[in-house]
């Protein structure tokens, strides 16, 4: 048995399921240490937007993510450099990042990119992606879309950025690494930032239909530089050339989905709850070990909680530190505790798929299927996978 497994486990790699929305991207095992900041995974996406752009001629044009030129002669017969547009992404993406204990966000935009080889006759087209990240306070990401939304009025938010960068041809394998060195160059005060980002937002209800109109102006730290976009009475205009227009539920959700990451916390940590927030928020940027050891200290005070996410969450922490045999321990606890209110009942079903996993590496495989089968009884339809992959159910 022990042989099969081992073989098995060449061929496939076993993830376990977060209790939150995030996808993991990490090996089992793996946890890199950094001084000052942790970059969690992905939190929130945006895929798709339509890009406006008034023309000389007067009109509007439109394309999929992408805002043309104004040139609306040369938009018809452009090149491969001007088919990019003034601007385009591919996807934009929302991350956490922890820097000395403050809570962070990361917009990260990625985008079609390339260059000529000879570039004096446009010849020799080499077709690259690359990326934008802005660096930026999570209190700022509530002002983009306010608990309450106000239509029909637009608005921009200075998300006072904390550094930027541009990445081109990245590797998506080192993209965090360089996120991370530029922070920790500006901490040190190596790297001096210049740049700015305002977020003009135009949320526009008519009838039922509901959008969004948003526009990411580049700008400069420097206040005098960025206080025209900042003044209400030129918002209006900022939409008057150029935006990307999407849906706003998908608008919504982008911001949403990041914005429930963003954790209460106090400086000095007395209570169950200031150490559970705090070990959700090291947990969320990766930083296992310190997570845990919140988790411990908060369950310390109050070791009859009926909260069954703190085992949930230590649990996970554990397994990715590979300690697999702590894993289920906590799932074991987690389970024991079920909960009464039903919004938190697809969490709890998910203890006995991770805890399943968890005894995988541990080759328990008769154990595994058991937890793995019970989840799926219980409605978690993704433990079927495994049980077709590995187990004679």
């Amino acid at each position: 048995m022990a042989y099969c497994l081992t073989h098995m486990k060449k061929f496939f790699i076993l993830s376990i399921i977060l209790f939150i929305t995030i996808t993991a991207h990490s090996q089992p095992g793996e946890n890199i240490q950094l001084n000052y900041s942790m970059i969690s995974d992905v939190q929130s996406t945006l895929k798709s937007a339509i890009g406006w752009s008034m023309q000389d001629n007067g009109r509007w044009a439109s394309a999929k993510n992408s805002i043309l030129f104004t040139d609306s002669r040369t938009n018809k017969s452009a090149s491969e450099l001007r088919r990019l547009g003034q601007e385009n992404f591919i996807i934009m993406e929302l991350k956490k990042a922890l820097i000395d204990n403050k809570q962070y966000n990361v917009l990260i935009i990625k985008y079609k990119d390339g260059e000529y080889e000879f570039p004096l006759i446009q010849d020799g087209w080499r077709s690259y992606k690359s990326l934008e990240f802005y660096v930026f306070k999570a209190e700022n990401l509530n002002k983009v879309l306010p608990k309450d939304v106000i239509f029909n009025k637009p608005y921009a938010v200075n998300l006072d950025v904390f550094c930027s960068g541009i990445i081109k041809k990245y590797n998506p394998q080192f993209v965090d690494d360089k996120i991370v060195n530029k922070i920790q160059a500006t901490l040190n005060s190596i790297n001096v930032n210049a740049s700015n980002l305002i977020f003009a937002v135009y949320p526009i209800q008519s009838g039922e239909k509901e959008v969004v109109k948003f526009k990411l102006i580049r700008s400069f730290s420097k206040k005098s530089l960025y206080a025209w976009y900042m003044d209400p009475n030129n918002w209006a205009k900022l939409f008057n050339n150029s935006y990307y227009e999407a849906r706003y539920y998908k608008f919504k959700k982008f911001i949403r989905d990041s914005q429930v990451y963003n954790i209460p916390t106090v400086d000095n940590p007395t209570t169950f709850t200031a150490f559970y927030s705090w070990g959700i928020l090291k947990y969320q940027a990766g930083n296992y070990d310190e997570a845990i050891v919140d988790f411990d200290e908060a369950i310390k005070l109050n070791p009859d909680t009926t909260v069954s996410m703190i085992y949930s969450y230590r649990g996970i922490a554990k397994y990715k530190l590979q300690d697999f045999s702590g894993s289920i321990e906590d799932f074991d606890k987690a389970i024991e505790i079920r909960p009464t209110d039903v919004m938190e009942y697809s969490n709890w079903i998910k203890n006995y798929f991770n805890r399943g996993v968890s005894k995988f590496y541990t080759n328990d495989l008769e154990g595994a299927c058991e937890d793995w089968n019970k989840a799926f009884e219980l409605g978690f339809g993704i433990s079927l996978d495994y049980l077709n992959k590995y187990c004679s159910y």
